[in-house]
């Protein structure tokens, strides 16, 4: 008789429990979606639900060292061109402005790259490189029904078949070169395609 009285204590007991660990689960997660700029472990290590969602999966494009020019000067980010795209490796063998034959035409020699975006499940964006290698890593959060907030930055974008195109919106600093700004353009392409394949 003694063991049935205890039984549903101590069930009561693991539910209490329960109930408050969740509590304590909610409360990183609510932090998450409300707070910028965190860093990788703010997005899914928390029990949080898996994400469900259109950009979930990989986006892949062919770029060029045009296409970055393009973008950049779309945006008044001209100045600061050459400068990208030496730093993502567009042209073998340069590694500074100064070695560009004509940095006013900065893509003389440069040869396509392959990159690629993911946005996982849990809330984590990525990029990754022409070698493959993963060279950004953000929380992301879909804000609107067409606005995605990366860390802090925030896109427009559409989904039309299996294409991606995302559309920066840029930060006041963006006037002055500031280096979001100048990322934002990079990760976009302005709006160029990218292939979902995976």
């Amino acid at each position: 008789m003694h063991v049935p009285v205890l039984l549903p204590a101590a069930l009561v007991a693991v539910l209490l429990l329960g109930g408050c660990s969740g509590d304590q689960d909610q409360a990183p997660s609510t932090s998450t979606t409300t707070t910028q700029g965190g860093g990788p472990s703010d997005a899914g290590d928390h029990g949080t639900e898996p994400r469900a969602g259109p950009l979930v999966g990989e986006w892949q494009r062919m770029t060029t060292c045009q296409e970055r020019v393009t973008a950049f000067t779309a945006k008044g980010l001209q100045a600061y061109a050459a400068e990208s795209v030496v730093g993502d490796a567009f042209i073998p063998g340069v590694e500074s402005v100064e070695q560009l034959e004509d940095p006013n035409h900065p893509c003389r020699g440069a040869t396509p790259q392959k990159h690629s975006h993911f946005f996982t499940e849990a809330g984590m964006f990525g990029s990754r490189d022409q070698e493959g290698q993963q060279v950004d890593e953000d929380p992301y959060e879909v804000t609107s029904p067409n606005t995605v907030r990366i860390g802090k930055s925030d896109f427009r974008f559409t989904i039309t078949g299996n294409a991606l195109r995302l559309y920066p919106v840029l930060p006041p600093c963006a006037a002055h070169g500031c280096w979001i700004a100048q990322w934002q353009v990079s990760v976009s392409y302005n709006g160029l395609p990218w292939r979902r394949i995976g």
